[in-house]
């Protein structure tokens, strides 16, 4: 019976493992769709900034402060981005270079692309 346990633990281990690698890729696969969209949405504002700022410039407006939301927008949807970004390297279990940005193992202690330590 020992021989069954035995196997039937490791074949439990590799269906854990299995899922949980499945579920890994899903989410993954989420945030880049996330980043996708939110990506959309900072083109969408700068299209909005260029229109607004371009028929304020048509009526002989200053242009100055009338562009701070949408700004302030950008650099929060900026931020989601950097954040989903991390995540997709965690669930990699990678890193980034703190130099080149190259994705890197997570024991890796040299750039294989810069050759800065990490």
């Amino acid at each position: 019976m020992s021989v069954f346990s035995g196997i039937t633990q490791k074949v439990s281990n590799t269906a854990k493992a299995a899922a949980k690698k499945s579920n890994d890729i899903v989410e993954v696969t989420k945030l880049h769709m996330s980043i996708s969209a939110e990506e959309d949405k900072i083109k969408k504002l700068y299209g909005e900034i260029g229109k607004a700022l371009y028929e304020s410039y048509e009526r002989g407006e200053p242009i100055g402060d009338a562009f701070k939301d949408s700004c302030e927008q950008i650099q929060s949807i900026s931020e989601n981005i950097k954040q989903m970004k991390q995540k997709i390297l965690e669930l990699k279990n990678l890193k980034a270079c703190s130099n080149c940005s190259a994705e890197l193992d997570a024991d890796v202690i040299y750039c294989p692309r810069c050759g800065t330590k990490q």
